[in-house]
């Protein structure tokens, strides 16, 4: 009795009426709750329940107003008759759980009998007698309620808050009838059920969030073509598996579940106690190109192909395996000569692709000669220009050609995907207004620096606009090319937008195949796509297109972003040093290279700048050359006979190391992996073929520079004198 007149003193009529405004509060947090995932699940028994809730929140309600209610015997009835009616409700939800609706005909029917009952039972004086079984009814039902969802998800947190919650709060409910009249109890009461139920909006919510990761998980599963097992990591279990696991191994998904993997695939074999080992057998079974036969149901095999990988399903460590099957029958000799074809296309086209890049050099470095020219015929200006134009289109097809050929791995390094692209479209700003063509940048700021290859990225982007321009050529109306960029989760997106005539849907499906075009002949190569696809495949990115026909199309070009530290500082870039001929009349270049068209054109372009100039024909040559005198500088090929530019070098760099730093390279596969990596162990410049004679003469007037200034180390010599050492040294 002591306890209980110190908690009566603890719960005054005040706190009272606010626990009851507290388990008000949390009714109308559920309330709320169920009344959303109906909305969103379009559950039937949502609907129900939230109905039941609202008559139990007027219920509350109506005991905080009890004080002015008692005075009518019928406002008196209100409270009885909604713990009635939340009772039936509640009940009719649960009948939709397990698929035996009470219909709403009867549900009316229900409610007009329980609602006269009440009224008859507190007109007579009996409305202890109604209120009691109303309780007691309202909490068997959310006992009931409770326990559906345990049953559905024995396993979850939110399963068991929901059922925790639900059969206390139907502890509090059936004490309400005996302890109304009590204040502190009654109190104490609202306090407990207000918990009660924020334990169940809780177990709601994350109920509600499992069911949608589930739906998704479900979604992906049944949505991939391959056969999908998910297999327990320790019991090695198959716990779950989409319909294409069922079809391949000829068991139902429910047959499937707790299936003994190893025994369905005998060449696993058990081996180890721990999971590491667990996983390690299945590595070395499911591995690329491995071939392996599963037991079916009937016992039959079936020859399949696939891969691993390891998951977390419902907080247990599981292997997600993913099976293809193979058929044995099928005839693999057209693909294994088509993969013979191939490979002997590519290498004709590599070598086709180095010698036509020889004599296209020629023919370009003669056409920069004469366009320098001093000349006011227009006729001839005009036909030079031409030559050079063509020159370069061809220049472009044995790059592409080359590029296909012989695939280069990219070289990452950190990029700004607005720089970069910025870049490009400065290049191509002339072209496009040459064409009538409206550009518009819209590129997001803020992106993440990621890891690529920008030549590479900007020959996917100089494909993309060129294939723009050339859709929009045609077009008599507007045309706008736009240019975006944004972030797009953990990728980088551009997106090319022209306003052309659209991509029919049968061109849609070919258009990344190589030489697909629909351009007319000598117009292109249909390389450009299959190439951009191929880089972006290198990148672990993507390319698509969406189009309309006749309103135009759209290329995304997607990169992942790669985490990466801040770039080194770029060094300041020297002034261009002016060309000054008096002065080059003392430097003495070599220029080797086996075609006596490209030494003819090198050395042209280099004694027009005053440079004395030696030329030989292969290795052997050159270093006869520089045994009989000193050379400035060594402008060698890196494809000739008897010796080649790699050899030469290694040559000189074990028996004349001081020339080793005066080489510049010249090559017409850059796209050669062995070509790159030499160049990347030399550190020496190179020119690609067909070269610009501009880039010719800025290479060796700022590989000189770079020289003097090596000598001069900040030395107060007199200019003069370096000059004559530099002749000498």
């Amino acid at each position: 009795m002591a306890f209980f007149d110190k908690l009566s003193g603890l719960f005054s009529p005040d706190l009272v009426q606010a626990c009851l405004v507290l388990a008000l509060i949390s009714a109308a947090v559920v309330i709320g709750l169920f009344a959303y995932v109906g909305q969103r699940t379009e559950r039937a028994s949502y609907r129900y329940w939230t109905i039941g809730w609202l008559f139990y929140a007027v219920f509350l309600a109506a005991m905080i107003a009890a004080d002015f209610m008692v005075q009518n015997w019928q406002l008196a009835a209100v409270p009885t008759a909604c713990a009635a009616l939340s009772a039936l409700f509640i009940f009719a939800g649960n009948m939709e759980v397990v698929e035996r609706p009470v219909g709403r005909n009867r549900i009316f029917i229900l409610a007009l009998v329980i609602v006269a009952l009440n009224y008859l039972a507190h007109r007579e004086g009996f409305a202890y007698w109604f209120s009691c079984p109303a309780f007691w009814a309202l909490a068997a039902v959310a006992v009931h309620a409770g326990r559906l969802f345990y049953l559905s998800r024995t396993t979850t947190v939110g399963a068991k808050l929901v059922m925790t919650g639900y059969t206390v709060w139907a502890a509090m409910v059936v004490a309400v009838p005996l302890i109304e009249r009590v204040p502190v109890l009654f109190g104490l009461n609202g306090f407990i059920s207000a918990a009660c139920l924020m334990a169940v909006a809780l177990g709601v919510i994350l109920d509600h969030q499992l069911t949608n990761s589930e739906q998704k998980y479900r979604a992906l599963m049944e949505g991939s073509s391959d056969a999908l097992f998910m297999v327990d990591l320790w019991s090695l279990k198959v716990v779950d598996a989409n319909q294409a696991a069922s079809r391949l191994a000829r068991r139902s998904a429910d047959e499937l579940v707790g299936v003994d993997f190893p025994g369905m695939c005998p060449e696993l074999r058990k081996a180890g106690k721990t999971m590491l080992d667990h996983r390690r057998m299945f590595a070395d079974v499911f591995k690329p190109f491995n071939e392996f036969h599963l037991v079916r149901s009937d016992g039959s095999l079936v020859l399949c192909e696939g891969d691993t990988t390891l998951a977390q399903w419902q907080e247990r460590a599981v292997v997600q395996v993913r099976l293809r099957e193979l058929d044995p029958a099928k005839n693999l000799g057209p693909l294994v000569r088509r993969a013979e074809k191939m490979s002997s296309l590519g290498q004709l086209i590599a070598g086709v692709a180095h010698e036509l890049n020889n004599p296209l050099a020629v023919v370009v470095g003669y056409a920069q000669i004469l366009a320098k020219q001093p000349n006011e015929s227009e006729f001839m200006r005009t036909y030079v220009g031409h030559i050079l134009h063509e020159a370069e289109r061809a220049a472009k097809i044995v790059r592409d050609l080359l590029s296909f050929a012989r695939p280069c791995e990219p070289k990452f390094a950190v990029v700004e995907i607005n720089q970069l692209v910025a870049a490009v479209l400065k290049v191509r700003q002339r072209d496009l207004a040459g064409h009538a063509i409206e550009l518009r940048e819209d590129l997001a700021t803020g992106l993440s620096q990621t890891k690529a290859d920008a030549i590479q990225i900007e020959q996917v982007l100089n494909n993309l606009i060129t294939n723009a321009v050339h859709a929009m050529t045609s077009q008599a109306g507007a045309r706008v090319l736009t240019v975006r960029t944004e972030a797009q989760g953990m990728f980088l997106r551009i997106s090319v937008v022209d306003t052309g005539c659209g991509i029919a849907p049968e061109t849609m499906a070919k258009m990344f195949e190589p030489f697909f075009t629909t351009k007319a002949p000598g117009k292109g190569t249909g390389l450009g796509l299959s190439i951009s696809q191929n880089i972006l495949a290198e990148h672990h990115g993507r390319l698509w297109a969406e189009s309309t026909v006749g309103k135009g199309s759209t290329f995304h070009l997607e990169l992942p972003v790669v985490p990466c530290e801040a770039p080194a500082p770029v060094p300041v870039a020297t002034e261009p040093v002016a060309t000054n001929v008096s002065v080059n009349q003392n430097r003495r270049l070599l220029v080797v290279d086996d075609e006596p068209g490209i030494r003819d054109v090198l050395t042209a372009i280099l004694a027009s700048c005053g440079y004395q100039v030696t030329g030989a024909a292969n290795g052997v040559e050159a270093l006869a050359e520089i045994r009989r005198q000193e050379f400035d500088l060594i402008i060698t090929d890196m494809c000739m006979p008897e010796m080649d530019g790699e050899k030469l070098y290694d040559t000189i760099q074990a028996k004349h190391p001081k020339f080793a730093d005066r080489m510049i390279f010249v090559t017409g596969d850059t796209v050669s992996v062995k070509s790159r990596t030499f160049l990347e162990r030399t550190g020496c410049r190179w020119l690609s073929k067909p070269f610009n004679i501009n880039d010719v003469e800025e290479a060796v007037e700022t590989f000189l520079h770079e020289r003097l200034d090596k000598l001069t180390d900040g030395t107060p010599f007199a200019v003069n004198q370096m000059k004559e050492l530099l002749r000498h040294t």
